[in-house]
């Protein structure tokens, strides 16, 4: 398991994923990322650090969000 850090871009309600944008890299976007049902939508604001769980780094499919602050 690898922790990333990344700041959220958007936030999809529907589909309860997130497109980031991980610290380090400008311009590179990750997108439909799974956010963890844990985390409360109204807490999902452009802008706000993450921490993304990569799991299993051969699947980037497989990384979820699982805290923002």
């Amino acid at each position: 398991m690898a922790l990333l850090r990344a700041r959220l871009v958007a936030f999809d309600t529907v589909s309860w994923t997130a497109v980031v944008r991980l610290d380090g890299s400008a311009a590179a976007l990750f997108e439909s990322v799974a956010v963890s049902r844990a985390l409360p939508a109204a807490e999902m604001v452009p802008g706000r650090r993450l921490l993304i769980d990569t799991g299993d780094h051969h699947h980037p499919a497989d990384a979820v969000v699982i805290a923002a602050w």
